[in-house]
């Protein structure tokens, strides 16, 4: 069935509302379905709504939600350093664009992958999209992407698909660009000194839905929310917000803090005072969920410029509430 009607007004706004009904359910997808939630352990939500939520990052060809978490959990433990798959400081920009995907089975073993994910081997329905990296995990993963948009066109039509095609362009590139441009040191800024050269970017923010303040989230890994001074707009947690009201969304994860009490602008220097962050590597053992969701504290130095904060803590629906 094609909606367009056949006049340039209807394929425009079916163009439209194919590209941003697509970019937010697939971009959601990644960044609350495949990050704050399955990796970072950052909320929780029934089983049926975290696959549905998760579904978007698969079919943006993401690949295994088990196989993106063990690669995101190595990136945190080993940040910017040699181990870290996909840091442009350590292999480059274009590594960190995309050429790490093709050499994640020699820098990642199977083992190892598991090893980080031991929470997420309990979930049939997640495992069976794969739990190693191999080629037939990302064929299948394409197979489905490219049945995706069969169904779209013929349910929509060709402009619909055609907007699909654009959001998931868009959408595809915006992790990698988080792992390329945020951990570019001549990018950005930062708010918190943490141990790798993570950045908050602004235009990455708005791409990537809040991934883009990148430093934010290497100082408090675990928080919900990423987007902590007030023009730091994140779309992922409002979402995650809306479900919290809907009662979808429980054990939020959010900085004790308000986001707005940050470090003012040095009059003298006209330079931020950085925060300083706790260790934000992971320890080695146990391994898996409680290492990749570490609680960080963030320690204040500097009292006269920075006001003090607590660490972050989980706490239930409705706390928080200011």
């Amino acid at each position: 069935m094609d909606l367009t009607g056949g006049s340039a007004l209807s394929i425009a706004l079916t163009f439209a509302a194919s590209f941003v009904l697509s970019y937010y359910y697939h971009a959601i997808g990644i960044t609350l379905g495949y990050h704050r939630l399955l990796t970072h352990k950052a909320l929780k939500m029934p089983k049926w709504l975290t696959y549905l939520v998760v579904s978007g990052g698969y079919l943006v060809l993401m690949g295994g939600p088990v196989n993106w978490v063990g690669v995101h959990r190595l990136h945190h433990q080993k940040s910017d350093q040699p181990e870290d798959p996909h840091s442009p400081v350590q292999g480059g920009f274009k590594h960190a664009l995309y050429g790490w995907m093709f050499t994640m089975a020699d820098r990642q073993t199977n083992e190892e992958l598991r090893r980080q994910v031991p929470d997420l081997l309990q979930d049939k329905g997640l495992c069976w999209f794969g739990v190693d990296h191999c080629a037939e995990q990302a064929k299948m993963c394409l197979a489905f992407c490219i049945l995706f948009r069969f169904i779209i066109l013929g349910l929509f039509g060709w402009a619909a698909l055609a907007g699909n095609l654009v959001a998931t362009f868009l959408v595809f590139w915006s992790p990698q660009l988080v792992n390329a441009v945020c951990h570019d040191k001549t990018q950005g800024y930062r708010l918190f000194d943490t141990r790798d050269e993570s950045r908050n970017v602004w235009w990455v923010g708005l791409m990537a839905l809040g991934e883009g303040w990148h430093n934010n989230h290497h100082a408090i890994p675990r928080s919900a929310q990423h987007g902590m001074a007030w023009w730091e707009f994140d779309v992922t947690w409002l979402t995650i917000l809306f479900f919290e009201k809907l009662g979808l969304a429980t054990d939020v994860v959010r900085p004790k803090y308000p986001p707005t009490r940050l470090a003012k602008v040095n009059a003298s220097t006209g330079k931020r005072p950085l925060a300083p962050a706790e260790d934000d590597e992971p320890v080695e053992e146990p391994t898996g969920v409680q290492e990749a969701a570490k609680i960080e504290t963030v320690v204040i130095a500097s009292a006269p410029v920075v006001p003090d904060v607590a660490p972050v803590v989980k706490e239930p629906v409705g706390a928080g509430e200011r």
